[in-house]
């Protein structure tokens, strides 16, 4: 019996995460490149450089500003704050963010709090990414966010930088309420800043205007501040120019591809959307931002407003 056992093992368990991950997408023989499995989830990479974690979409292994759009969001940071030297960031995921955010040479300290240590199994193996596990400049810590938080009442940052799931996922609103905001207020240095994902969630948007008197965000990340806040392009040019990832310049102004991108990337400047919800590079107000979620609820706690919707009566 258990040589049986053993024998039919591949058949019936081959390719178990990746069934149940993709259901209706899963097509027969295929296989995660890697797979992690720890007590806070299970971390799955495809061939594409695509984490999941829980089984859903965490990011994808890349911090190529040349032809990846989105990215400008963690490499905004410098066009936000004119110096973010001690960096705090909430969650690791594929360790790309926060390669990016330690290579920034306006910052001095990243410190990362990551509740998952799988990650760092799949990071390392990565090499757009596995330099972050050795650079001084970091700090990478395993422990729940909020409880880090909690009990470092006296550390400031200058910025602190969260990579949020989707806010539809089971415990969001743990690091989307009031009082999850009002926490990471008391941690930012004078002037300081947090950007975080809103995966366009108008009730995470509310909630953070609701906590911080400035806003304004880019594609679908908000930064929030006691100070106003402006998208500074000259600014941005000098940081991006000096910018190098393992040595490697993150735009080349060298060449002509390098000049254009870089022209392309400062017009973000000037292309302000009113709508918070248009899924496309450009910049939202704070003002356009509260026109828009007048009617959506604060999350709380207790409500848990992204997770739980109310009944239409």
């Amino acid at each position: 019996a258990a040589a049986a056992t053993l024998a039919i093992g591949p058949t019936l368990y081959g390719g178990l995460w990746e069934r149940l991950q993709l259901k209706g997408d899963y097509q027969a023989g295929e296989r995660f490149v890697q797979i992690v499995e720890t007590k806070s989830g299970v971390i799955t990479l495809d061939r594409r450089g695509v984490i999941a974690g829980g089984g859903a979409y965490d990011g994808k292994v890349s911090t190529d500003l040349m032809h990846r759009d989105w990215l400008v969001r963690p490499y905004s940071l410098s066009a936000l704050h004119p110096a973010p030297k001690r960096v705090l960031m909430m969650g690791l995921a594929s360790g790309s963010w926060a390669q990016i955010v330690a290579n920034n040479p306006e910052v001095e300290h990243l410190t990362v709090v990551e509740i998952n240590p799988g990650y760092l199994d799949i990071i390392a193996r990565q090499p757009a990414v596995a330099s972050l596990l050795n650079n001084p400049r970091v700090d990478i810590v395993i422990d729940d966010g909020r409880r880090w938080l909690n009990a470092h009442p006296q550390a400031r940052f200058d910025a602190i930088v969260f990579n949020v799931t989707h806010s539809w996922r089971g415990f969001a609103s743990n690091v989307l309420s009031t009082e999850f905001l009002k926490l990471v207020r008391a941690r930012l240095a004078p002037g300081g800043l947090y950007l975080f994902n809103t995966t366009f969630s108008r009730e995470a948007q509310r909630t953070a205007i609701s906590v911080f008197p400035h806003a304004l965000m880019v594609i679908n990340t908000l930064a929030v501040s006691d100070t106003p806040l402006v998208f500074d392009a000259e600014r941005w040019r000098d940081v991006l120019t000096r910018y190098r990832i393992d040595g490697k310049p993150v735009v080349d102004v060298t060449t002509t591809s390098g000049r254009r991108r870089m022209e392309t990337l400062l017009s973000l400047a000037q292309r302000v959307d009113t709508d918070p919800e248009v899924d496309a590079v450009r910049l939202v107000s704070r003002a356009a931002i509260e026109a828009a979620t007048a009617n959506a609820r604060e999350v709380t706690d207790d409500n848990m407003a992204t997770e739980w919707r109310l009944p239409t009566l």
